[in-house]
């Protein structure tokens, strides 16, 4: 799939989960007017040291195939726990409407999906009929201990830099993810979080509510602080990111697995 001209996937409906990290909390967006509580003043202190420990690099072996991906028909869709068992849950509505997932198994024409709800690594079965199939050879890698993030596109790494990871206290949850959503902050916020936010599918072990938010993980630049950007502990879970590196990984297709590690 190519990413030229993906472009931003949110219709500027709403904008309405906190993320862990200082990130923008309950901006309802209709008709061009906006309104938001209060925010968590911007953080400008970063780690005091920039050296990072020798850990394993992120390789393209985890990308090498292709990820399925599905995305459901209609909204507030019903998941079982096993394949043909009883409702359990609804899929969670992300960010206006029903969100692309990754595949994680296929049986007797029912789907088991990534889910974006708690605890994370949920994931759920949903009949084959009320979901569209896709593809994406696309893989985002997040290192914890390297502070960095590495695209890969299949076997190729399209592109790799350092980033912010969640200070000790505030960490970064590890595991399996997904791009839950690519949106478009609102311009009162951009001098914070830079014009894009990747929403993942991921919530903070640490922070069930982050400012009257579910402490929802996401990628975002950091304009207030560059330097929270730079291979440092510097968020409270967030990936704070770079201009460079959030125009590398925005074109990115909506539930592109995303792999935090350790």
């Amino acid at each position: 799939m190519s990413m030229q001209g993906a472009g931003i996937r949110w219709a500027g409906i709403v904008l309405a989960v906190t993320l862990a990290g200082g990130c923008a909390h309950a901006v309802a967006v209709s008709g061009g007017s906006a309104a938001m509580t209060t925010l968590p003043p911007p953080t400008t202190s970063t780690s005091t040291s920039t050296t990072v420990p020798a850990c394993p690099q992120a390789t393209a072996d985890a990308a090498a195939s292709a990820t399925q991906l599905a995305t459901p028909t209609a909204p507030n869709l019903a998941y079982s726990a096993t394949p043909g068992g009883p409702a359990v849950g609804h899929v969670k509505e992300s960010w206006g409407g029903p969100s692309t997932r990754p595949v994680l198994a296929q049986q007797n024409g029912w789907v088991q999906l990534r889910l974006s709800s708690r605890p994370n690594g949920s994931s759920g079965w949903i009949p084959a009929q009320s979901l569209t199939l896709s593809t994406t050879d696309y893989r985002i890698v997040i290192s914890i201990c390297q502070r960095s993030l590495t695209l890969f596109q299949g076997a190729n790494t399209l592109y790799s830099a350092p980033v912010g990871v969640g200070r000790p206290q505030w960490p970064t949850p590890t595991g399996p993810s997904f791009v839950d959503a690519i949106v478009a902050t609102p311009t009162r916020l951009q001098y914070i979080y830079g014009p894009t936010v990747l929403i993942l599918g991921t919530h903070s072990n640490v922070f069930t509510e982050f400012d009257g938010g579910d402490g929802t993980v996401g990628i975002h630049g950091y304009p207030s602080d560059p330097g929270s950007t730079k291979g440092v502990a510097s968020s409270h879970g967030c990936v704070r990111v770079s201009p460079a590196t959030i125009n590398a990984i925005k074109g990115v297709p909506v539930g592109t697995p995303v792999d935090v590690i350790a």
